[in-house]
């Protein structure tokens, strides 16, 4: 594989990685009775939403 290609994949590993941490930081909340606990964990659920789509631009 080339590098750009390893390069390819390793963002695309980053891209997926970032939407399962949101995905787990939003179930949580939806778990939690907590408010402020509730609002962080969308807060980071929001934060590794944007951190994906700045990965996935640096897709081909």
């Amino acid at each position: 594989m080339t590098g750009a290609g390893q390069e390819t994949v390793i963002v695309a590993d980053l891209v997926q990685w970032h939407l399962e941490e949101a995905g787990r930081a939003e179930r949580e909340a939806g778990n939690t009775s907590l408010p402020f606990r509730r609002q962080r964990l969308l807060s980071a659920a929001r934060y590794h939403r944007d951190c994906a789509e700045l990965a996935r631009e640096e897709l081909p």
